[in-house]
């Protein structure tokens, strides 16, 4: 891939994906990003969180529901989704790669 040219809105979206442990859909990410790039778009940051998932530096989730969550974490770890709480969390297990 060439080299991207450096955005603060997605050193933004990183920081604040980095800075959470709850998964977030991009609607929440937009919701906290807004308040420091008050005239950015939602699709912008669907584009950017889309991005960090292409380039490795985040993992996109598809979630029972059909919505989308992403996460900073990039290393082999698995997720449990609450179907009624509608919460994920991580799950580390001390021998993954035997699972």
């Amino acid at each position: 891939m060439a080299n991207l040219k450096y955005s603060r809105q997605r050193e933004a979206i990183k920081d604040y994906l980095s800075s959470v442990t709850t998964h977030p859909t991009a609607d929440t990410v937009y919701m906290h990003i807004k308040d420091e790039f008050p005239n950015i778009s939602l699709g912008t940051v669907y584009r950017n969180l889309n991005l960090l998932a292409d380039i490795g530096e985040a993992i996109k989730i598809t979630t029972p529901d059909g919505g989308d969550r992403f996460d900073a974490r990039t290393n082999p770890h698995y997720h449990f989704y609450c179907k009624c709480c509608k919460r994920m969390i991580d799950m580390d297990f001390d021998h993954m790669d035997k699972i």
